[in-house]
């Protein structure tokens, strides 16, 4: 069971291709919006790569793999929310950043339950992970509709 769970929690993470807007000063332009997305994107997907989450061997080392993007996550999310976008991608970054947020809130759940060896805590924290990651897809997918490159979110 704990082999079936690390594989399917191995195989979220592997596909996490997901990707707000502050207040202040004027929208960015449509490049500028893109180079930065681009950029947080890369970033992300370094962070998870780094953690080499697939090579888990149980569900403590999965969750400390995992927990070590946590930061990496929330400070994305900030990044992204902090974003003036294209008013055409406001409410699709806004979704983005938010979706990153509870990402990062439900990895810690992810290393709560790990800890305490709740291995149904970790099975239901895993399928929120999954469903997370699911949540950011349609604004990823609006975004590009609408024309905009947001790099390795949309991977």
């Amino acid at each position: 069971m704990r082999a079936k769970l690390l594989v399917i929690a191995a195989a979220v993470i592997a596909a996490a291709g997901c990707g707000g807007g502050g207040s202040g000063s004027a929208p960015l332009s449509k490049s500028a919006y893109e180079h930065e997305m681009q950029a947080e994107a890369k970033r992300l997907t370094a962070a998870f790569r780094n953690a080499n989450v697939t090579s888990a061997k149980d569900i403590h080392d999965f969750a400390n793999r995992l927990g070590s993007v946590k930061d990496d996550i929330a400070k994305g999310a900030d990044d992204v929310d902090a974003l003036q976008p294209p008013v055409d991608a406001g409410e699709d970054t806004q979704t983005i950043a938010d979706v990153l947020h509870r990402l990062a809130a439900v990895i810690g759940d992810i290393q709560k339950a790990a800890a305490a060896n709740d291995e149904a805590g970790f099975q239901r924290d895993v399928k929120q992970l999954a469903a997370e990651l699911r949540a950011a897809q349609p604004a990823v997918h609006d975004l590009k509709q609408k024309g905009y490159d947001v790099g390795e979110f949309g991977s």
